[in-house]
């Protein structure tokens, strides 16, 4: 004898055992609490309880307007500050009712606009949004003005909405001083295309607001031969041989792949050459416990990122459209 489905129970059964409206838990459910006794609330409350019912999601949406879901579109998930800027925001908001969900644009514009389309398509109350680049391109044509946005870890050319920024100028600028001071004359900067994004061109500013004489080694993203970039920083270190040269990686992906080799043979034993750059993980600094590295805190810019977009939702005035949070 097959055994029949126990009948899940509905909002209609809720009302009926506490003796209310339907229309009075669907308040309940959706915290309206202001007009109704603590009485009827308790009674709604049991009868929950005791019928063990689950909200329907997608009703709740229709009568709310609101998913409780915050698209988060990070440029590389392969990189530990935007895992950790996830997690950040993630934080805050479960800890509000809300739920982030993750998207990945693989440093990819045209991965990028595919995916706001695809964001844009469904009921996300709101984006938190690493762009992949400076270009307001994607957004402009895939984003609506109305919109509920935050922008982190990109300064773009924008005051529709908030962004949420590391100073990155400041720091690498206050960096590469310091590596002066110890005699420090050159700098080999490794990173990313430099001109696609504002972090990148204010962290290389900084350091040549600092040290003129730069090097600059541009490294792909999505392609790039390890070995031949290896060679290309030996044959920069041997060119200056005369001079204190400083590695500064603009990125803690680079850090890791190209100083490890060179630890390994030895160029860091005379003091002559020194290692630095933005850097998140304590990987990073047991692979070279004497680097001084500069952290960005993603997790912090995430949990502020959330705070901005929920005043955004809640209709807030916000006092100011760009916070800068100090690296250290």
């Amino acid at each position: 004898m097959v055994e029949s489905k126990k009948k899940k129970s509905n909002m209609k059964d809720v009302a009926r055992l506490a003796g209310v409206s339907t229309t009075t838990v669907s308040r309940y459910l959706n915290g309206s609490l202001s007009k109704m006794s603590t009485e009827t609330a308790n009674r709604i409350k049991d009868a929950i309880a005791k019928l063990n019912y689950t909200p329907n999601a997608a009703a709740r949406q229709m009568v709310t307007h609101s998913s409780k879901m915050i698209a988060v579109m990070v440029a590389n998930i392969d990189d530990y500050f935007s895992t950790e800027l996830f997690k950040g925001i993630s934080s805050f908001l479960e800890a509000n009712g809300y739920i982030a969900v993750l998207f990945d644009s693989n440093a990819s514009l045209d991965k990028e606009k595919n995916v706001l389309k695809t964001i844009t398509s469904y009921n996300f109350d709101g984006i938190i949004f690493q762009p992949t680049s400076s270009s307001m391109e994607n957004i402009n044509s895939e984003v609506s003005f109305d919109t509920p946005m935050v922008i982190v870890d990109r300064d773009l050319d924008t005051t529709r909405w908030p962004q949420v920024l590391t100073d990155n100028y400041q720091s690498a600028r206050n960096a590469s001083l310091a590596f002066k001071k110890q005699g420090y004359e050159h700098v080999i900067v490794l990173t990313s295309k430099i001109d696609s994004v504002s972090t990148r061109r204010e962290r290389y500013l900084g350091i040549r607001s600092a040290v003129q004489n730069t090097d600059i080694i541009e490294i792909s993203e999505e392609t790039y031969n390890q070995k031949k970039i290896s060679q290309q920083i030996e044959r920069l270190l041997h060119k200056y041989d005369n001079k204190k040269t400083l590695i500064f990686a603009l990125k803690e992906r680079w850090f890791l792949e190209f100083i490890p080799p060179l630890i390994s043979k030895g160029y860091f034993n005379s003091g002559e050459v020194a290692a630095t750059g933005f850097a998140d993980t304590s990987t990073a600094r047991a692979i070279s416990p004497h680097s001084k590295l500069i952290n960005q805190n993603p997790f912090l810019m995430g949990g502020i990122s959330a705070e901005l977009m929920l005043k955004l939702l809640r209709n807030e005035k916000i006092k100011e459209k760009r916070v800068i949070v100090p690296a250290k």
